[in-house]
């Protein structure tokens, strides 16, 4: 079986001065020694640049520049990456521990998988849900609002050629469409892996206020048609709340 050594870890910034360092440091602290962290900013107008120049050399490869919002910067990195695995850790979050990618990376050489999806705690200022991965998430599932967090998604950089990049026409929810992408090629192999990878913060752009929220969630439902996934309108924002209701510790 192929040894996968190598995994890249994209981060996009964009005015982060507050939690980029911190995340940087997450990526440092991880004791797997063979990964590299592409860090691609859209021109932040903060301190973002200059704490980031701090860690250059920790930093293979450094895009400033316009882009057209988080999923263009995320394929910026993607397209960067010399990893056989990617990861995403965004500007605001962190792993759980140091040995997230060390895990991760022996479930890549010991199982024939292209995809590993992990559990996530999403923190608010006084509230904290704990997303569990475990679903083999079917069309059902996505009919139904329920999806794995891109941020705790691993694969493997080949499964690009498959299934293609984030989709651009989506400014709110390509990570939705690209991960239904994903789940639904049945030549890609899913495996849930039950370890707690990411701590990451409430507050993207598609929850920032209720407007994006409800731009996110008719962005949702495009994108369910797009796939071909018959949903009922209802049903989707029951469950959808439900699951997310269930999900707060």
């Amino acid at each position: 079986m192929k040894n996968y050594k190598k995994i890249s870890v994209v981060t996009v910034t964009k005015n982060s001065q507050m939690t980029v360092e911190s995340t940087i440091k997450s990526f440092i602290s991880q004791d797997y020694k063979n990964k590299e962290l592409i860090l691609v900013d859209g021109k932040s107008l903060d301190k973002t640049i200059s704490i980031v120049n701090k860690y250059k050399n920790i930093i293979s490869k450094l895009i400033i520049e316009k882009d057209k919002g988080i999923y263009d910067a995320l394929n910026k990195g993607f397209k960067c990456a010399n990893g056989d695995i990617i990861g995403i850790l965004h500007s605001d979050d962190r792993y759980n521990n140091k040995e997230v990618l060390t895990k991760v990376m022996k479930i890549f050489n010991n199982e024939k998988v292209s995809l590993v999806h992990t559990n996530v705690d999403i923190k608010y200022k006084k509230l904290k849900r704990k997303f569990n991965s475990k679903n083999q998430f079917k069309n059902d599932d996505f009919s139904k609002g329920l999806m794995p967090p891109h941020t705790g998604i691993f694969f493997k950089r080949k499964i690009l050629n498959q299934i293609g990049y984030f989709d651009l026409n989506f400014k709110y929810s390509a990570d939705i469409d690209f991960i239904i992408r994903c789940f639904k090629k049945k030549k890609i192999k899913k495996k849930y892996y039950n370890i707690k990878s990411i701590i990451m913060l409430s507050g993207g752009k598609s929850t920032k206020n209720f407007i994006n929220i409800i731009k996110q969630n008719i962005e949702w439902l495009r994108i369910l048609n797009k796939n071909k996934i018959k949903y009922n309108l209802i049903i989707f924002l029951f469950f959808k709340f439900m699951n997310r209701l269930s999900q707060i510790i």
